[in-house]
């Protein structure tokens, strides 16, 4: 623990020393550590003991004057948890492991024209994240330099510049007779990916059309729409082909894949609705040859606000997966305020026939801002955990 102390000491005396500075100093992220209780070998009614969790994170804004800002972001650092705060798979034993957090991006950000009498734009040097398209321009630590609200007329532009890796690239947006367009490009010098879209309204249907061509010429598109066909119906649809298309500069999810294209080609079609108070939508793939449900509702019981979660998935030739979740929170007791219990199950899961599974559980936030909780499920066993997370 002495490097993390030495992080978070250096990161006060630096918020400390602001009027010697002459600078606004922000700083911000988060400190948890988790008590967890359950077994930590293969035999879950056995070797049970506790072990400690912890996860840490930290930003510092550095406002230098009125147009210069000094941006330190400290790597995430988690020992023991996953990106949702849940514990890892298996509860793994990490006693004796150090929460060492170093520095991960640094960066200088100003905001001003870059001639006299030029519009006011904001110039990142450093280690520069690039959002400026699903499909080929989003970039992650990347040391370069990037300038945003380049505006020329209805135009709004911006463009980077990548030097650890040569890329170079710049995104438009602007409106035409009722036309949202827009259009993005990056190359390494040598091949081009780019990327286009337009959206319009036209007699209440929304739709949208999007097109991409990667660095081997192979080509994405997208067009989908929406409307309401009746009140508080919605349809929607689209079709699709992405098959051969690998971006290098993609957007992705949590599991490292690309949320605008998914290699398939055809169509889809949903409905969304609201009757007699529950939220309801299916949808269906037809490449993924896949069926959707959910459904959704506040029940009123015994004088609790029930919330009924119903998922279903169906793929063809498979067992339908069910999922079904309810949770109320305990407010009748005065002295646990903050207590939530739930239930679920899943039958099917992955499409798998005969693969079930269930779980209880009840957390607990005290007032002092402590939280516990305790959960059975039918294949893990018990567990239980306390802990405290603060965010500054």
């Amino acid at each position: 623990m002495k490097k993390l102390t030495m992080a978070i000491v250096t990161a006060l005396v630096l918020a400390l020393a602001t009027p010697a500075l002459a600078a606004e100093i922000n700083l911000g992220g988060s400190l948890e550590t988790r008590f967890n209780f359950g077994p930590k070998g293969e035999e879950e009614w056995k070797d049970w003991g506790i072990q400690a969790d912890n996860g840490m994170s930290m930003k510092l804004d550095v406002n230098a004057g009125e147009k210069v800002r000094v941006g330190l972001e400290f790597e995430d650092k988690r020992i023991g948890l996953d990106d949702d705060d849940e514990l890892t798979d298996g509860h793994n034993d990490v006693n004796g492991e150090e929460l060492n957090i170093k520095l991960d991006k640094a960066y200088l950000e100003t905001t001003g024209a870059l001639w006299n009498g030029g519009p006011d734009l904001v110039t990142t040097i450093g280690d520069v994240d690039v959002e400026f398209n699903d499909y080929v321009g989003t970039l992650s630590d990347s040391n370069g330099i990037k300038v945003e609200g380049i505006e020329v007329g209805p135009v709004n532009a911006r463009a980077f510049y990548a030097w650890n890796n040569g890329q170079v690239g710049a995104a438009v947006d602007t409106a035409y007779a009722d036309i949202d367009l827009g259009a993005a490009i990056v190359t390494d010098g040598e091949k081009v990916e780019a990327a286009g879209s337009a959206g319009t309204e036209i007699s209440g249907v929304k739709v949208k059309a999007e097109g991409a061509i990667d660095r081997d010429s192979n080509i994405a598109y997208k067009l989908t729409g929406e409307t309401e066909v009746m009140p508080n119906v919605i349809l929607k649809g689209g079709y699709r082909d992405s098959v051969g298309f690998s971006s290098a500069n993609a957007k992705l999810d949590d599991d490292d894949a690309p949320v605008a294209y998914d290699d398939n080609k055809g169509f889809n079609v949903g409905v969304a609705t609201n009757q007699y108070g529950i939220d309801m939508e299916a949808n269906y793939d037809q490449p993924k040859e896949e069926i959707t449900f959910s459904a959704d509702k506040d029940i009123e019981l015994a004088g609790l606000t029930v919330k009924g979660e119903y998922d279903a998935k169906y793929r063809k030739e498979q067992a339908i997966e069910h999922k079904v979740k309810v949770s109320s929170a305990i407010d009748m007791v005065p002295q646990l305020q903050g207590l939530e219990v739930s239930a679920g199950a899943t039958i099917n899961k992955s499409n798998t026939e005969g693969e079930n599974n269930w779980n209880v559980g009840a957390d607990y936030q005290a007032p002092n801002g402590m939280n516990f909780g305790a959960e059975y499920h039918s294949n893990d066993g018990p567990s239980a955990y306390a802990g405290l997370k603060v965010e500054f």
